[in-house]
């Protein structure tokens, strides 16, 4: 009898998606490996060979990162990655995140929220323009809550 993964690795190698899996388990993983601030400031977007390309969203944590990139190294090792390069981009935020993991425990709005929303929104006429503020001022309320 012989283990899977033996099987399935050559498997994985010929078809090359090798670096796609494992791009795939280092997002899995992202806000494990690195806390906040530092998860919500990079996220990986690229993997060739050993080198990953992270992305970060500001020049100031681009340079902040530099410092810490030994560290960063050391963390992804598991993940046979040897080099990161940063870059200047959007991060991603994937359903995977902390923040997304938050929406899941967000507490109801209460009694008194609904209250300052209805009131809020009762000079406004237009029936589908109130329905879309209440609906942003109830997700805006729980988002302040959450974080």
């Amino acid at each position: 009898m012989k283990r899977a993964d033996s099987l399935l690795k050559p498997l994985v190698r010929d078809l090359g998606i090798e670096e796609g899996i494992r791009l795939a388990q280092i997002k899995f993983h992202w806000h494990t490996l690195f806390h906040k601030p530092l998860s919500q400031h990079m996220s990986p977007s690229f993997l060739s060979g050993n080198e990953l390309l992270l992305t970060v969203d500001s020049p100031v944590w681009l340079q902040e990162l530099k410092f810490y990139q030994g560290d960063i190294i050391t963390k992804l090792a598991l993940y046979e990655v040897k080099t990161v390069r940063f870059r200047l981009g959007r991060v991603n935020a994937d359903e995977n995140s902390e923040t997304e993991r938050e929406k899941g425990r967000a507490k109801p709005l209460t009694a008194h929220d609904r209250s300052f929303i209805e009131d809020t929104v009762s000079n406004i006429e237009d029936k589908e323009l109130r329905e879309v503020v209440k609906k942003a001022m109830g997700k805006a309320i729980i988002t302040v809550r959450t974080r």
